[in-house]
């Protein structure tokens, strides 16, 4: 146990105070910067949309045919914004298709189309940011597509990943 404890103290002392930033080698691909609203004390306020009235979040999985992981965020504000996030890393979409995420309501309610993910390095990293006037909280589920690039509005049978949108109270 003394032998552990010597190895570990020193190497504790050496991380302290260095950077948080971490440099994996001298030729970067890039970087991504993620902003996050931080709560204070009348809660979480956006600059533009005011208060946060309403947050979830859920994990994204990939089907059994597609390996996928990330998580998605939903936020809805006192002027009746409403905006989604998502990363998900998945493979690039193959030549001629993208990636497309759909919110699920429950019944007959229509799939809300939320746009193409965006894939900026060209690497399995993939974001969306969609904001919209309709009310997110009425649907759960999320889903995303594989789809043709050939104009057709409707959601297509390529699930590739999906997850579910939980409720917080914050």
């Amino acid at each position: 146990m003394r032998k552990i404890l010597i190895l570990i103290i020193p190497l504790l002392l050496i991380s302290c105070g260095k950077s948080d930033k971490v440099k994996l080698s001298e030729q970067s691909i890039g970087e991504e910067a993620f902003r996050y609203l931080m709560p204070g004390k009348d809660g979480i306020v956006h600059p533009k949309h005011g208060k946060e009235v309403w947050f979830a979040y859920g994990a994204m999985s990939g089907t059994e045919n597609t390996p996928a992981n990330g998580v998605v965020q939903g936020y809805v504000y006192e002027d009746g914004t409403n905006i989604i996030t998502m990363h998900l890393n998945v493979l690039p979409a193959r030549e001629g298709s993208f990636y497309e995420a759909w919110f699920i309501g429950q019944g007959d309610t229509e799939p809300l189309p939320a746009g193409h993910l965006k894939n900026h390095f060209g690497d399995a990293r993939h974001q969306l940011q969609y904001k919209t006037e309709d009310d997110i909280r009425k649907f759960e589920k999320v889903h995303v597509t594989l789809e043709l690039d050939d104009g057709n509005p409707r959601m297509s049978e390529g699930l590739v990943a999906e997850g579910q949108l939980r409720h917080v109270n914050r």
